[in-house]
């Protein structure tokens, strides 16, 4: 049945669940080389090795064959990222998971209320991670988080680390004030507690906004349905490949332009759509392998190839929620045109 706890981000969350699967020097835990940082990060802190895994060249997201070639005797666990909005291929990473007896940590910061073959992406592993930031679908004013658990002792143990462990005296007493308020316990065994608390004012709104969520993800996918709708003729634009069974949330709109049959490239693109048609793309996620933090780590190592493809050759468009019809075909139209300049059109 599982259980789900409140904290301050899903960098928390991230935290906490590393702490509870024991990672630790020895360790490695498998993550794709190609999403946000703080996927990395609080594992990188437990001291064990990273092992970067691949992404699948047309989903995007971590492939399940590559973290199968990565698996050795001590991987403890596989962090398995929804990213943009698509979930994962769940039943492959949990059948590697269930054989070896590996953890599963899923991040759906970016994808809140997205469905694989109908089950919850964050309730289908051993932790689900969830980001209210507010860049995402739904926000706790600024920040927030929440960790979902499959085993109701790490619930426990989450809501024993996450106020500075304070915990309520066991037993009864002959005087309620004695001996103190509350008790402070080890919230986990060699672990000092921290303070992940979310605020009541954050709570108060994500419980509200929690019940639109659904609605808010219906209208992301008819807006981005309707902008990637308008590319059919132009294969070099091509978006994440949605897997039947898998439903998108679309926090971000990624592509891969693939330019070099008219001799460009993605920066082409995006210098192009900046300096003639005033529309300002980006590139995400340096693979985290290339940045220079995981170098001065030791975690530079990775044979990544769709990752370098995908990095090498994207853009990501702006994207809301609400972002009105007429706005999604302005947009569409100055990407057109700036594809046809680079067609030499």
């Amino acid at each position: 049945s599982g259980d789900a706890v409140a904290l301050s981000s899903c960098s928390s969350a991230l935290e906490l669940s590393a702490i509870l699967t024991g990672l630790g020097e020895g360790d490695e835990v498998i993550i794709p080389a190609h999403t946000f940082v703080a996927t990395a990060v609080p594992f990188g802190r437990t001291g064990a090795t990273i092992k970067w895994a691949d992404i699948d060249s047309e989903t995007r997201n971590v492939s399940a064959v590559s973290i199968e070639s990565l698996i050795s005797d001590k991987t403890k666990v596989i962090v398995a990222v929804h990213l943009y909005g698509l979930p994962c291929e769940m039943d492959a990473i949990m059948a590697l998971a269930d054989k070896h007896n590996i953890y599963v940590v899923e991040d759906c910061a970016q994808a809140p209320g997205a469905r694989y073959k109908g089950k919850c992406v964050g309730s289908i592993g051993h932790f689900g991670c969830f980001s209210f930031h507010t860049h995402k679908n739904i926000n706790t004013l600024g920040e927030g988080g929440m960790l979902a658990v499959r085993d109701p002792k790490h619930a426990v143990a989450s809501r024993r680390m996450r106020w500075m462990g304070n915990w309520p005296l066991e037993g009864e007493r002959k005087r309620y004030w004695e001996p103190a308020m509350a008790d402070l316990v080890e919230p986990i065994p060699g672990h000092w507690p921290v303070n992940f608390c979310m605020g009541e004012p954050n709570a108060a709104v994500g419980r509200l906004l929690i019940q639109r969520l659904d609605d808010i993800n219906r209208q992301r996918r008819e807006q981005a349905a309707r902008f990637m709708d308008r590319f059919k003729d132009y294969p070099e634009m091509s978006f994440q490949s949605v897997p039947d069974g898998y439903q998108h949330v679309y926090h971000l709109m990624s592509a891969r332009y693939d330019g070099q049959v008219y001799g460009k490239d993605n920066g082409d693109l995006i210098e192009c759509l900046f300096e003639k048609h005033q529309l300002k793309c980006l590139v995400q996620y340096w693979p985290l392998n290339r940045s220079d933090l995981f170098k001065k780590f030791g975690f530079s190592d990775a044979v990544v190839p769709e990752t370098d493809r995908f990095f090498d050759n994207m853009i990501s468009f702006p994207w809301w929620s609400t972002m009105g019809d007429d706005l999604v075909d302005e947009m569409a139209r100055r990407a057109i045109s700036a594809l046809d300049e680079l067609r030499g059109g």
